[in-house]
């Protein structure tokens, strides 16, 4: 809700702006955003207000209508006055994209015009950083008349998202609609015209009709920059420009400057990625046998240091996974890092295209963890999370993760990733296979009927799902789990294996039987003041996907343990 006020102490009219709901950061996160936006056309952030447990938010106050409202009461605008409206808009997001910065939701209600043709942008709550905080395809931003085609099909909102609403927004000025319909026949129309990039042809704009093409292109890397777009809209005579497809443009800003050739030399890597006919073992990949792969390999040094003093942990979590802590040079306490290497989605956003690397992928951070994922030429996937632990909770997750992923992409245009230096011992879990340990008629005793075992990366982990129960057998590494106050669970033996047994704090109901396979100590040095052992544990999982007693399936995980102990080398 938002009200008109009188600042009493700059004597001036502003506007007060507070989020009805609860507070969820939006009302911060604007201010933050719009307090380092001095332009023109942007509405001027001057201040935020805490009020208990919400906050107000101090702007600057206009006299105008929203572009929508215009239209509404006057009907569609002429294209000069079109054009005016949106060369100013267009500068406005020219100097949003200099930051880093994605609007996200460019449309007509969020665009403020004077009496005298002023244009404004405004409603700045789910811009968002690019290089702190990209969606991933995780869930659909911006307004669904308006949106790009990529955002509507599941990716995440880039500039280039931001041009086409604004050629959408200049498009509904002039033709009074959306361009992918009024919606009365229906979002999910709506949905579908614009995952497909099928707008409604124009009927009124004649000289403009051109440059509203050229911004509303299906193609992201077709689409002109927000400041071509503003001397397009600025001259009758501006060529439309066009670019070879296939060509992506992107904003990154990552801290540190001794990462700024790493961050262009792994922005050119993943612009061009390897050819399409990259052969397995090639460049972009993870080599002609995955499992080989060093995740350590994907750490470097120069990459964090930066940010502190690493310290790399090769023999914690899965096979495929490498840990790196780093102590943080402001003495601030220590992060952790992980690079993990797997296999293709289950259920991708979107699915990996073979043979080229795809775009690093941003979720938003979560749980005090910040991810950032890509898919390989070969269809695999390095993931970096880090998390912050021993009073880190301010630390930069999401640039760290940002910079050790950034740091593995130049190593990868020359070949894949390299072998690791030393072999697993024979007496390893490393050479079993998780699905070899239980057979179809364990699994179905305990789903109620026959599922597909599906591999996990190295074949170190294993999946049977058929509702409401899913079946996991996967492989770790830790430190000595018996002796371990925060490994919780019932100690016990299944065969001549030590286990431990215990409900997993989860959304779903879940029970785990953790078996010691083998002790033993690491050839390299460990993190001083850690455990100097370690052990490598099979860990058998029942899930269940209906609400019900984990305790409940406690006796199913026991029961699939013991075949698998058997089974063990």
């Amino acid at each position: 809700m938002v009200w008109r006020a009188f600042d009493l102490e700059l004597g001036r009219e502003v506007s007060l702006k507070r989020s009805l709901g609860a507070d969820t950061g939006q009302i911060r996160r604007e201010a933050r955003i719009g307090a380092g936006l001095l332009h023109p056309n942007v509405v001027t952030v001057f201040d935020t207000v805490p009020d208990r447990d919400s906050y107000w938010l101090v702007t600057e106050y206009l006299a105008a209508r929203t572009l929508e409202e215009i239209v509404e009461a006057e009907g569609p605008l002429p294209e000069t006055r079109a054009r005016r409206i949106g060369a100013q808009l267009a500068a406005a997001l020219g100097a949003m994209h200099g930051r880093g910065i994605v609007h996200r939701d460019v449309k007509p209600g969020n665009v403020l015009v004077t009496e005298d043709d002023v244009a404004k942008l405004t409603d700045l709550g789910i811009a968002r950083w690019t290089e702190v905080t990209r969606t991933g395809g995780a869930q659909l931003t911006g307004t669904l008349g308006y949106v790009a085609p990529e955002v509507a099909a599941g990716a995440e909102a880039e500039a280039a998202s931001d041009v086409f609403s604004l050629g959408a927004t200049l498009y509904a000025a002039v033709e009074g609609r959306s361009p992918w319909g009024s919606g009365e026949d229906g979002p999910f129309v709506q949905m579908r015209r614009a995952a497909e990039g099928r707008s409604i042809p124009v009927e009124r704009a004649k000289a403009l009709a051109p440059v509203l093409a050229a911004l509303m292109d299906r193609h992201p890397a077709e689409r002109p920059t927000a400041a071509e777009a503003e001397r397009l809209l600025g001259g009758e005579d501006v060529p439309v420009p066009r670019r070879r497809r296939g060509w992506r443009r992107r904003h990154a800003v990552l801290a540190g400057g001794a990462l700024v050739v790493v961050v262009a030399l792994a922005a050119w890597f993943v612009l061009s990625g390897p050819p399409a006919s990259s052969p397995a073992g090639g460049p972009g990949t993870l080599g002609a046998d995955p499992a080989e792969a060093d995740p350590c390999a994907a750490i470097s040094a120069n990459a964090l240091a930066p940010y502190g003093q690493p310290f790399v942990d090769p023999e914690v979590k899965n096979f495929g996974s490498c840990v790196v802590s780093t102590k943080l040079a402001d003495g601030t306490g220590q992060v952790q890092t992980s690079v993990d290497l797997t296999t293709a989605l289950r259920y991708p956003t979107r699915p990996p295209t073979p043979g080229r690397m795809g775009d690093i992928e941003r979720p938003d951070a979560r749980d005090g963890t910040c991810v950032r994922s890509i898919s390989l030429a070969d269809t695999n996937r390095i993931d970096v999370a880090t998390r912050s632990i021993e009073h880190a909770e301010n630390a930069p997750l999401c640039a760290i993760s940002e910079s050790v992923l950034s740091g593995v992409l130049p190593m990868l245009t020359n070949g894949p990733l390299p072998r690791r230096a030393r072999p697993f011992p024979p007496e390893s879990l490393a050479h079993v296979d998780a699905c070899g340990l239980l057979d179809a008629a364990e699994t179905t005793a305990v789903l109620g009927r026959k599922a597909r075992a599906e591999s996990e990366f190295g074949g170190w982990g294993c999946v049977w799902e058929a509702e409401p129960r899913v079946i996991t057998v996967r492989f770790s590494r830790e430190w000595p789990i018996e002796p371990d106050t925060e490994v919780i669970g019932d100690r016990i033996r299944i065969g001549d294996r030590n286990a431990v047994v215990g409900t997993v704090p989860d959304d779903r109901p879940t029970c785990a039987v953790q078996i010691v396979h083998r002790f033993y100590t690491p050839a390299l040095p460990v993190l001083r003041g850690t455990e100097p052992n370690r052990e490598e544990v099979a860990v058998v999982t029942v899930e269940g996907t209906a609400p019900a007693d984990a305790t409940q399936l406690c006796g199913p995980a026991r029961s699939l343990a013991g075949s698998v102990v058997p089974r063990l080398p």
